[in-house]
């Protein structure tokens, strides 16, 4: 044998290792054991009975009753490496069922998909039960895949016929089937005249139910019909609220209160039962208060709940503001004893003081004001010295005397002046600085663009905190005219814009009343847009009461009378009319008939009585009396009768000469006085 050297030989050797391992796995891979039983599919008849395969081998199979060949996939198996079928396992899938239904009154339960060996479930609604099976099933019957019973159904669950009772009827009588939800109610029989009725017990209706849902049941006893009579129900010292009858039967109430003092021990309400007795029991009233707590003098009791004061109650007394029953002390109790008696009363409450303000840099503006002490409520006004200003407040402090003793606000420190910051006013600019700066003192006018109004304002002035006062004011949109008034008018006429708040004022012509509110104000119901708060007032007519009159008698006190309103009066004069009248208030607002005294008579008086009484009157001298008036006896007449003319009313021809007579009279006058006889000595 040739020899061979080291690496050929090494070579030889791998060689020989790869073809015996090939020869080895060859081998291992050369058969499979019969191919696995499917539960969808079965082995063709040429591959049954066969217990090995070699390596590669195919086997083909075929889907089961009720399977069907799936999609996408191959129906055989391949003997592969390791003695193992390779190929998917699931090749066949179930065939599906058609869906079967619900019954009436009931629902399917399915939890898997309808396929060949599937089942669904049925249950009814609650009140019925279920006729047949509850489950069915999914099958092959002669080839086909279909259920392998019918649908079961629901019928309503039935109930035995109500119990019957005594001394009544119910509603189901004549009826022998009662299913679930049918109900029937009870009334008692009637009785004869005199007799006391019968009362039902219980509730009126009842009906059938189930508890398992397959059998049924009445949800109640059946009521009964009793006759029932309770006592009257008399409370010593109390009274029925509600609820009184001239007899009381099952199912009554009645509701209680006592008497004033006294208080409700139990129910304050009881009703009739079927034991003829009042369930709760009736209730006492017992007297349970002191009586009303005494007054003390500048203090107020603490509230308390009703007007019953029981045994220990206690009442607080609080001193006014300001006031104290001493030092410290502004609260003091009484207590209501076992008596019923209150315990000592409080005495009264005096006014707190304080101590007179120490003001350094400034003084009172009033020296009147100035006392050794002061008490509550008192009031003191104070400025500071030139030169200083108050830190945080204007030019002059209104300082008061507090319920704490303590002056409100606390004396302020008066300070050298500050300045106040410039303003900045959206829509508005100046048009008035009296110092051309912005120190305290400075006092500015501020005015809104077209088309704005000021809210708040116009004229401010810088305060010794460094603020202005009133507070700067700002332009906002404004309210348009106010409604106009027939008959009337209002305080912001030729005003085009109206600020938040502004008000303006009603007033009416004369002779015309004004009725609703008389003033309205801009304002804003969602805090944007500005309206008017209300709608205008109105003016109406109204007759005011007739002027005084010497003569005239009115039977009223009214200022003011309203259209169709009527005034009685009468003339006390024999010269007047002296019947009593009636006058009416017109629409014009004037009286008809008018409210005056009319003449009655036209006659003049005689020569002699108007002597006599011009003498009286000293309407003239005698002498001219005498003299010039016998041949003027009517002139005299009218004279004398010139008040009766202005107040009668006469024509105004007879007017006309009454006037030339008084001249007439005014140069006798004139001429007596140049003339001077001795006759007037």
């Amino acid at each position: 044998m040739p020899a061979v050297e080291p690496g050929r030989q090494r070579d030889h050797t791998t060689v020989l290792g790869l073809f015996l391992i090939a020869a080895l796995v060859v081998a291992v891979q050369s058969e499979c054991d019969a191919p696995p039983r499917l539960p969808s599919a079965e082995l063709k008849e040429q591959h049954q009975g066969v217990t090995s395969f070699p390596y590669n081998s195919m086997v083909e199979y075929v889907c089961r009753p009720g399977y069907v060949k799936s999609g996408g996939t191959r129906n055989v198996l391949v003997c592969g490496r390791n003695n193992e079928w390779d190929g998917s396992k699931d090749m066949c899938t179930p065939k599906l069922c058609s869906y079967p239904g619900e019954p009436d009154n009931g629902r399917l339960i399915q939890t898997e998909k309808l396929v060949f060996g599937s089942s669904v479930n049925f249950t009814c609604n609650y009140g019925y039960r279920l006729v047949g099976p509850s489950e069915i099933h999914c099958v092959v019957i002669n080839g086909i895949v279909r259920w392998n019973r019918d649908i079961p159904i629901c019928e309503p669950i039935p109930c035995l016929p109500p119990p019957e009772i005594a001394n009544g009827q119910h509603s189901g009588a004549g009826k022998e089937l009662f299913e679930y939800g049918a109900s029937v109610t009870y009334r008692c029989n009637s009785v004869q005249r005199g007799e006391r009725a019968f009362s039902l017990l219980g509730d009126a209706s009842i009906f059938c139910t189930t508890t398992d849902n397959v059998n049924g049941v009445w949800n109640k006893p059946a009521p009964e019909c009793k006759v029932v009579r309770c006592e009257r129900p008399d409370v010593e010292n109390g009274k029925l609220l509600s609820g009184y009858r001239a007899d009381y039967t099952y199912g009554d109430t009645v509701m209680f209160d006592c008497n004033f003092r006294y208080t409700l021990v139990g129910s304050g309400t009881s009703t009739c039962k079927e034991n003829d007795r009042w369930d709760p029991p009736l209730p006492l009233c017992q007297l349970s208060s002191c009586d009303d707590p005494p007054d003390v003098f500048n203090a107020v009791k603490a509230k308390v709940a009703g007007n019953l004061f029981p045994v220990d109650t206690i009442v607080t007394y609080e001193c006014k503001e300001g006031h104290q029953f001493s030092p410290g002390e502004t609260t003091q109790h009484i207590k209501c004893l076992p008596d019923f008696t209150w315990t000592e009363t409080p005495q009264p409450c005096e006014r707190i003081r304080c101590q007179s303000p120490d003001l350094r840099n400034g003084k009172p503006v009033h020296i009147w004001e100035v006392k050794d002490s002061y008490v509550y409520g008192d009031r003191l006004e104070i400025m500071c010295n030139d030169g200083y200003a108050f830190k945080g407040h204007s030019n002059n402090v209104m300082i008061r005397c507090n319920s704490d003793g303590r002056w409100d606000p606390a004396v302020p420190e008066c300070i050298p002046e500050p300045r106040c910051p410039k303003p900045d006013t959206a829509h508005g600019k100046e048009v008035y600085n009296s110092k051309n700066d912005y120190t305290v003192g400075t006092r500015l006018r501020l005015v809104c663009d077209l088309g704005y109004v000021l809210r708040g304002q116009g004229l401010t002035e810088c305060k010794a905190d460094k603020s202005w006062f009133p507070a700067l004011p700002f332009c906002d949109k404004a309210c348009g005219p106010p409604p106009q008034v027939p008959n009337g008018q209002h305080s912001g006429a030729g005003q085009e814009q109206f600020s938040y708040g502004a008000e303006v004022t009603y007033s009416c012509a004369e002779g015309l009343s004004l009725i609703g509110d008389a003033s309205i104000y801009c304002t804003s119901d969602d805090g944007v847009n500005l309206e008017w708060s209300g709608p205008a007032p109105e003016c109406r007519v109204r007759c005011p009461q007739p002027s005084r009159q010497e003569d005239l008698m009115v039977y009223s006190s009214k200022l003011m009378f309203e259209v169709n309103e009527t005034l009685t009066f009468y003339c006390k004069r024999n010269a007047y009319q002296s019947t009593r009248s009636v006058a009416t208030c017109s629409a014009n607002g004037t009286w008809i008939p008018p409210v005056t005294c009319v003449c009655t008579t036209t006659s003049l008086l005689r020569f002699n009585e108007c002597a006599l009484r011009s003498l009286q009157q000293s309407l003239m001298p005698s002498v001219f009396v005498l003299v010039l008036f016998k041949k003027k006896r009517e002139a005299c007449e009218k004279i004398l009768q010139n008040k009766e003319y202005f107040q009668c009313g006469v024509p105004l021809t007879e007017l006309k000469t009454l006037l030339e007579v008084w001249k007439l009279y005014l140069e006798i006058q004139k001429l007596e006085k140049e003339l001077k006889p001795t006759i007037f000595g």
